[in-house]
């Protein structure tokens, strides 16, 4: 059953290796542990007797990743082969995950491998687990060597389920990791509802894949792991495990005292490196509770300021400072502790150029010390041993390529001299606050550009906020313009259509007249005896339709007088008798050549 370690955020796979004795699981777990990155494996616990390679198991622990913040651990064990050892396979049982049950194909082994599986179905019911629903992968093994079961009699014998199975030659590792990545692959997808993933089929294929993304780094070539241990240290006692008699009570004894010794070695080793340890998480929480600080640090001399603080905390030294390089060039102490003066800034070399210049030239860490092997320039130690100190660290600031200073920290006698982990810590924290650095002069000068374009925005928008008044002034002028062009074209369109009429008028005013002019004219010339009395009432006719004209003619004057003066016209009343008689009179003479009566009512 799969275990979780809150203290150590771990989740703990078991998968037990299960067989008849001397069937090769031992081998198999010894081949795994050859094959996979020492990085990523513990040691390989084993106790062998001489009537079984394994007395009670082994044990080899690999991780596989993290799934929710925990760490994967597969732990593979495996169980005694013998009868007698039944309590032991039991116990080893107890909350497995998944089994790879290892059958000896050798004939003589038929009836072994049936009774070690009935065997595996009794010990997994025994601890409350259905057979049917643990994962299981078999391995027939010893495929090297005959006369041998066949593979399909094998597989009627011991799987009728059709459960994955390889066969496999354990001593040089043919089919092991196979079977290997297939129960691991199997018993990660049984446990995902203890993991948490089974509710989605794509989280299920994520945590396969990170099962297959995990062990493929831990797999060297089969080349590299057939030909020797790789490395590997198996723990095991020195027993023959050729034919000699099992361990003797005085040789347990002698092996619990040295397991003992060995245990006090461990723990004086542990502790060490719980002290080792325990420093690096204060460094690391150290460097990174600056660097959020350093990360939103807006001012340059704040940031230059949090690191000379930080650096004289994490590396427990008694003085510093911060040197940065202007654009003038000339070397500037910005921040100080405990330094009326930086000694690197103090003392000059040869040709008269400042220490600190001459370690920015340089462009790498440099620790000071004296008697260490590649301590540097002899003057730099003098100047700080003048200064009272015993050790220190100067750390160029360099960001984007550009060297943008210098931190300097000193240690005295109080304190062993600053070693070569002060000095990667300092320039783990000069590297990050180089980068606050120049962050926050870009952000200096990027809040000065703002502040000039904000001022050219508001000037510019001030111009177009006064040329769109003026586009709208003109607007309105248009508008009003078009108006009056609308009216004039309107006043200019009537007009036309007036005199367009009284052309029409004047016309056909003056067409009468004139024809009657002409008709008299002519019964004159026709008429050179005529009486008196006719021709004097033709020259009669004449004189009315000359009249006439003349009338017309002054109309047309008035109207255009009127019409220039823009006054309103006036009216008056017409007698309607005397305007039809005046219009019939030149037709008279005509009317009575024809015998009309013209007559006016």
């Amino acid at each position: 059953m799969v275990q979780f370690d809150n203290q150590y955020r771990q989740v703990k796979i078991k998968i037990v290796y299960y067989g008849p004795a001397l069937g090769g699981k031992t081998t198999c777990l010894q081949y795994i542990h050859r094959a996979t990155d020492p990085q990523q494996r513990t040691k390989l616990y084993s106790l062998n007797t001489a009537s079984d390679r394994t007395l009670f198991f082994d044990l080899l622990s690999l991780s596989l990743g993290k799934i929710r913040g925990y760490r994967l651990a597969l732990q593979l064990y495996t169980v005694p082969g013998q009868v007698q050892y039944n309590a032991t396979r039991r116990a080893v049982l107890s909350g497995v995950d998944g089994v790879v049950f290892v059958a000896d194909s050798q004939v003589s082994q038929h009836d072994a491998n049936t009774e070690s599986l009935s065997n595996l179905s009794d010990n997994l019911a025994a601890n409350g687990l259905d057979s049917s629903t643990v994962p299981i992968v078999f391995q027939y093994n010893k495929r090297d060597l005959s006369p041998l079961v066949e593979i399909e009699e094998l597989e009627a014998q011991l799987n009728p389920d059709k459960a994955p199975s390889f066969p496999s030659e354990a001593i040089n590792g043919k089919g092991v990791m196979e079977a290997f990545g297939t129960i691991t692959e199997a018993t990660l997808a049984a446990v995902a509802g203890r993991l948490g993933v089974d509710t989605s089929p794509q989280a299920l294929r994520q945590l396969r894949e990170q099962a297959r993304a995990a062990l493929r780094p831990l797999m060297v070539e089969a080349e590299a792991a057939v030909g020797g241990d790789g490395g590997v240290e198996v723990t095991r006692p020195t027993v023959s495990t050729e034919g000699e008699a099992p361990l003797s009570e005085q040789a347990l004894v002698q092996e619990a005292v040295s397991a003992n010794v060995a245990m006090t070695d461990l723990t004086s080793r542990l502790d060490v490196l719980r002290m080792q340890l325990e420093r690096k998480v204060r460094v690391l929480e150290g460097i990174s509770t600056f660097g959020q600080g350093v990360s939103s640090e807006r001012d340059p001399e704040g940031v230059l300021g949090r690191l000379l603080d930080n650096g004289l905390e994490l590396l427990r030294a008694q003085a510093g400072s911060v040197i940065i390089v202007p654009a003038s060039g000339a070397l500037r102490e910005v921040v100080m502790r405990e330094l009326e003066h930086d000694p690197m800034l103090a003392t000059q070399d040869e040709a008269g150029e400042p220490l600190a210049m001459v370690l920015l030239n340089e462009s790498r860490p440099q620790l000071m010390v004296r008697d260490l092997e590649g301590v540097g320039d002899s003057l730099a130690m003098g100047a700080v041993e003048a200064a009272g100190f015993s050790s220190a660290v100067a750390v160029p600031l360099v960001a984007q390529g550009r060297v943008a200073g210098l931190l300097t920290l000193y240690g005295d006698g109080s304190r062993v001299p600053l070693d070569e982990d002060d000095l990667q810590l300092a320039t783990v924290l000069g590297s990050t606050a180089a980068m606050g650095y120049a962050n926050a002069v870009a952000w200096g000068r990027l809040e000065d550009l703002n502040r000039g374009l904000e001022s050219q925005v508001t000037a510019r928008t001030k111009e177009l906020r006064d040329s769109f008044e003026e586009v709208q002034r003109l607007a309105a002028d248009l508008k009003e313009k078009n108006v009056l062009l609308s009216d004039a074209y309107r006043d200019i369109s009537e007009l036309d259509q007036t005199k367009g009429e009284l052309i029409t008028r004047i016309s056909h005013e003056l067409k009468t007249p004139i024809t009657s002019l002409l008709t008299a004219s002519k019964i004159l010339q026709r008429s050179d005896d005529g009486s008196p009395e006719t021709r004097g009432r033709f020259v009669t006719i004449i004189r009315d339709e000359a009249e006439k004209l003349a009338e017309i003619v002054q109309s047309v004057f008035q109207a255009s007088i009127l019409a220039a003066s823009q006054e309103p016209s006036k009216r008056s009343p017409v007698p309607v008798q005397q305007l039809l008689k005046s219009a019939l009179a030149p037709l008279h003479e005509f009317a009575k050549e024809r015998g009309v009566a013209l007559l006016v009512r």
